[in-house]
Order: structure tokens, then sequence, then C-alpha cells
């Protein structure tokens, strides 16, 4: 029986479909900044880490060569630390810190508490504490240079211009549909709403007014 099911299929005229392999190129159309300096020849992994910027705040999955492993230590064949890497675990251990409360001398309420030392308070290893700060002293040694500062600047530039808001423009099927109407009707706004010929689609006399307005500002 399955023999004459096989013949069939190699009978039939409808043409087999054929999926094109996925191509493994990345093609960047989102920002023109980035797809300007996009290396085709690097991994995603590489060209973030090469343009400062990072795909995802979870630990890398590739892109990225291991780091080779050394009798004695096994955890050298991890990847390097990601500062902002996220850890799905809390800590066991938290580190403890020095500070000084300082109180109200007359009821005894804490006023504010000084931390003696000066790095950054981070008893729960939030990776995002540090560089929401200031970039991380890892980030600035993957950092190219002036190549990967220039585009980080691009993009913060980029991001703080205002898009342009361009007013509607009428189309020409309404102004032709506009005409008719004024022709017909002159500003007898109200014989236009009930006409059902020229206005099918019921558009009321506000809505009307309005598009007329704006038709007579663009034709004077």
């Amino acid at each position: 029986m399955g023999r004459e099911l096989q013949k069939k299929k190699n009978k039939s005229s409808i043409p087999r479909v054929k999926h094109k392999p996925k191509s493994k190129r990345i093609n960047v159309r989102s920002n023109a900044i980035v797809a300007a300096n996009w290396d085709q020849s690097l991994t995603l992994s590489q060209n973030y880490l090469h343009l400062g910027l990072t795909s995802k705040l979870k630990a890398r999955s590739g892109g990225i060569e291991r780091l080779a492993s050394v009798a004695g230590t096994p955890n050298a064949s991890r990847l390097p630390n990601d500062p902002l890497s996220v850890i799905s675990r809390m800590p066991t251990t938290i580190n403890p810190t020095e500070a000084r409360i300082e109180r109200d001398p007359t009821t005894g309420t804490v006023l504010r508490i000084v931390h003696t030392s000066s790095k950054s308070i981070n008893p729960l290893n939030d990776p995002l504490n540090d560089v929401s700060a200031s970039e991380s002293e890892e980030v600035k040694q993957n950092s190219t240079g002036h190549e990967q500062r220039g585009i980080i600047q691009e993009l913060e530039m980029h991001s703080k211009m205002e898009a342009r808001k361009r007013p509607r423009q009428q189309s020409a099927r309404e102004e032709e549909w506009i005409a008719s109407l004024l022709q017909k009707y002159g500003t007898n706004f109200s014989a236009m709403v009930r006409d059902r010929k020229l206005n099918p689609y019921q558009q009321n006399e506000g809505d009307i007014r309005r598009r007329i307005e704006r038709w007579k500002t663009r034709h004077g």
C-alpha cells in the first residue's frame, strides 16, 4: 500500500515545495549608524562587543572565543565575566560593609547613612548597579578606543534628535472629492452631510468643515 502511494506522489503534477536554507547573514537595517559600522565577517556578539553594545542582559551563548582550560583551574574554560550578565539565582553570601549612621540628637531618628568606603555599595552583586552609574571597568577594557566611543556618542546624539512632525497631507482623491462638494453646495455643509452620493461614508458636518478649511489653506 505504501509503495502505491509513493508512486502516486512521484506522478503528481503538484511541484514539491523546496525550502531555501536560512541565511546566517545578519542584515542590520533598523539603525543606519550600526549598519555602517557592522562587520559581516563577525558574529552578532562579536559585533556588539566591537561597537560597545550588548545584545542581551543574560550571559553570552556564543560568538566569543573560550579560554583554554589549565590544569588545577576548572573554571578557566568559562567565558569572561560579563558586567551586564544577569545571574538567575540569589547570592548565598553577602559581603559585609561599613557605614556611619547619623541620628537626630533629640528624637534619635536616622537622618542619613554615610558609607565610608569609596567603592559603590552593591550587597546583592547586582550587575546593573555599577553600569547604571558609570561604565564598568570591563566595558572600558573591552573598548576599542575612539572608534567604539564614537559610535556610542553618535547613537546618543541620534536618540536625542526629535523627529520632524509632518502635517497630514490630503490625497489627490480627497482634494477632488472636496472640490466636487464645494462646486455643488458651496458653503452649505448640512446639504453636504445629507448627500448620500457624494458623501457615501456619511462624514459629519465638523469633519467636512475641517477638511474644506485645510483644502482652502493649501489652494488659497
